[in-house]
């Protein structure tokens, strides 16, 4: 037998056990605007001819489109995604997800062979560490730097023990490089300046996203989903997720991440005065409530509130519950303006705050 037909012989061999590859797999472009008319392609190689299908999820793994690319020759090819759902609408600014699948039939007839690229599990989910933050004043923004695309918490509070004051940030996805959020130095309920306290603390927390990942839209401020049933389907995870562990981000479903609306009241009849401070003197109710959206969530899982008076812890209940009210006793300040804050610590990392002005008199 000649050396040419052997060749050959192997050749056909290889291509009738050869299994199916996507491979090269790579992105145009890691983000796009799609209220620009723009849109993200998706490059790759299949090694066959094949069926190949684009799957797009969003951040709860439910599928937003599918993009078929029809029956393609072996080699390389593109599909692309407008940043629409299946009915046409734009999508939410947020991170997506997307797949890759191809089906082919078996060269001997025994029906056929799909692949799915997917980095889904495999990519994504590490701690960050997060570079260079700083509050820029001047310019009235919080810079930081990222290595790369992930989600972002920004907490703002005060050192040495202090409460947390304002979450900027709640988990909404960046991409890598130099990031810069507005802020103007303002607490959640707008009663204190934090951004000239000498002892501002910033905690910026960011996990990986996966190599999938497409950014769509300007900076979300918040975490977005598409409109879909609540039925629509969702996409099999490649890997067995670990155990949920506490305070461990990327472990939190996407849904039931974030932190917490929160309010504080008084629990008694009072006046303000004319910088709109609660006039208060003695045994001060102060009641702690978190917004209606909110409240399933958090009685769900396990809270401590913990309170604060200027900025120094006064109180905290192991055992959280709703409403709740904490009987302040502000005989033990000196009279003049005074800053009541709760902080709403949850289980899973999320948290909630509010703080209140008082203006304390003794009888």
């Amino acid at each position: 037998m000649s050396r040419a037909v052997w060749l050959l012989i192997l050749a056909l061999i290889s291509n009738l056990t050869q299994a199916l590859e996507i491979t090269q797999v790579r992105l145009d472009k890691k983000g796009f605007n799609p209220a620009d008319r723009e849109k993200a392609s998706i490059h790759f190689n299949i090694d066959k001819p094949a069926q190949v299908v684009l799957h797009i999820y969003d951040g709860r793994e439910r599928l937003v489109n599918r993009i078929n690319g029809g029956q393609l020759p072996s080699g390389d090819h593109k599909l692309a995604w407008n940043g629409r759902d299946s009915k046409g609408k734009v999508v939410p600014p947020e991170a997506y997800s997307y797949t890759l699948t191809a089906t082919s039939e078996r060269k001997d007839g025994e029906g056929e062979e799909k692949v799915t690229h997917d980095l889904t599990d495999l990519t994504g989910g590490e701690a960050l560490a997060v570079k260079d933050v700083r509050w820029d004043k001047e310019q009235g923004v919080v810079r930081y730097h990222l290595d790369k695309p992930a989600r972002v918490s920004i907490r703002l509070g005060l050192k040495e023990g202090g409460p947390l004051l304002r979450t900027l940030v709640d988990w909404v996805p960046r991409d890598g490089g130099a990031q810069a959020e507005p802020w103007g130095g303002w607490d959640s309920s707008h009663a204190l300046n934090i951004g000239k306290h000498p002892k501002l603390n910033l905690a910026v927390t960011a996990y990986s996203l996966s190599d999938n990942t497409l950014l769509v839209g300007p900076k979300p401020t918040k975490i977005a989903f598409a409109d879909l049933p609540a039925d629509k389907i969702r996409k099999k995870t490649a890997l067995q997720k670990p155990t949920k562990r506490m305070y461990y981000h990327a472990d939190q479903p996407l849904e039931s991440r974030g932190d917490f609306e929160t309010y504080l009241t008084l629990g008694t009849k009072a006046k303000k005065d004319k910088e709109g401070r609660w006039i208060v003197s003695g045994k001060v109710p102060i009641r702690l409530d978190v917004a209606e959206k909110d409240r399933e969530r958090l009685l769900a899982r396990r809270f401590e509130p913990v309170f604060f008076v200027d900025g120094t812890f006064a109180f905290e209940n192991e055992v959280g519950f709703l409403p709740m009210t904490w009987q302040w006793d502000s005989s033990t300040v000196n009279e003049g303006e005074h800053y009541v804050t709760v902080n709403v610590r949850g289980y899973e990392g999320n948290f909630g705050t509010a703080t209140m002005r008082l203006w304390v008199e003794h009888q």
